[in-house]
């Protein structure tokens, strides 16, 4: 929702997910950036081509996109799963 009626916002909360400046969105580019920056971290399928044609054709879809990947990567929770004590096994 908030990518689509003030994606700048969204940008510079993305930014400040990685350290960046909240500038960084002001800067040209930095989208394109951020969505090549997101996928090779996280080894998603994609070419610079489509990145280029995503950022420019429809900017904000495209800042809502790597926002989505970012939290499906980073609210993964990891069970532990404790192993069974030697008290349980027979001898």
């Amino acid at each position: 929702f908030c990518g689509l009626f003030c994606p700048l916002c969204l940008e510079c909360d993305i930014a400040r997910h990685y350290g960046e400046c909240l500038c960084w969105p002001l800067l040209p580019g930095s989208t394109f950036a951020l969505r090549i920056g997101t996928r090779e971290r996280h080894k998603i399928r994609g070419t610079l081509c489509e990145d280029w044609l995503a950022v420019h054709c429809c900017w904000p879809f495209s800042i809502c996109q790597v926002a989505r990947e970012l939290k499906m990567r980073t609210s993964q929770l990891y069970e532990i799963y404790a192993a069974p004590s030697t008290k349980d096994t027979f001898t």
